[in-house]
């Protein structure tokens, strides 16, 4: 396991627990943590942690995620991302995309993968990411993570693979929202313009350490914002589309069954 690629890093350079936190700031059971995957260091602590390990910030945030990843292929800032997303307790994001990435299929993400560049990619690309979304997905499935998910219409009507391919990753989405830990809703077309669709795509964060971060991204790459009146008003955008303009979560569910159908029936 990555993580334990920290140990290894840290007996390189001489140094116990005790002393690795007192160069980071931190009490010596916060580095056990880090090192057993219980928790995960700060965007502000990771620099102070590369340079008491004596190795690079990418370096790091590689070590941090359990994904699997190749050379030159994962940019720092989605090494990050992973990271964060990995100690999460709970994640409330408004995907206006496609399917968010937490509920969807291998065949889905498979033929989103090949589509991301007009140059192509690799198989060995392709198959290293379906194998990195199945092993995000386990915290989801297991219930370690709270997620809260808004999606429009749009996201989910939006052709992926072939019909064989929506049908199945509507129907997974349904079994998936049935979970006591996933919670999720459709806004319609007939909702017209709101906030979060105004805004894009955004994901809350929240940590046992901390308090809440909202991650965006877009053209070359993602970034957190920390700051708290910012993160405020996400968390308020957030709870406008979820309360007052989407679907009960028993409405979203019957409706992507519904959509499910119609994808079926195309076959």
């Amino acid at each position: 396991m990555r993580r334990e690629r920290l140990i290894d890093a840290r007996k390189a350079v001489g140094l116990n627990q005790e002393q690795i936190a007192d160069m980071v700031g931190v009490d010596r059971t916060t580095i056990g943590k880090w090192e057993r995957g219980d928790s995960t260091p700060q965007p502000n602590q990771r620099g102070t942690y590369a340079e008491a390990l004596g190795v690079e910030l990418q370096e790091l945030n590689a070590m941090l995620t359990s994904m699997p990843q190749g050379d030159g292929e994962m940019p720092a800032w989605l090494s990050t991302y992973l990271g964060m997303e990995q100690s999460a307790t709970r994640i409330a994001s408004y995907e206006p995309r496609c399917v968010y990435g937490l509920l969807q299929t291998p065949a889905y993400v498979e033929d989103i993968v090949s589509h991301v560049s007009y140059n192509g990619v690799s198989e060995a690309y392709i198959a290293r990411t379906v194998e990195t979304r199945l092993i995000r997905q386990k915290r989801v499935r297991s219930g370690e993570v709270e997620l809260s998910l808004v999606q429009p219409e749009s996201a989910l009507r939006l052709r992926i693979g072939t019909p064989e391919v929506m049908a199945e990753q509507l129907s997974t989405m349904v079994e998936l929202s049935r979970l006591p830990n996933v919670t999720l809703r459709i806004t319609r077309y007939e909702a017209g313009q709101y906030e979060a669709r105004r805004l894009g795509a955004f994901c809350i964060m929240s940590h046992p350490w901390g308090t809440p971060q909202v991650h965006i991204e877009g053209y070359g790459g993602g970034r957190f914002i920390t700051d708290a009146e910012e993160v405020q008003y996400f968390q308020g955008v957030y709870e406008h589309a979820a309360n007052r303009i989407a679907l009960s979560p028993s409405e979203s569910r019957k409706f992507i069954t519904g959509l499910a159908k119609e994808w079926s029936n195309r076959r």
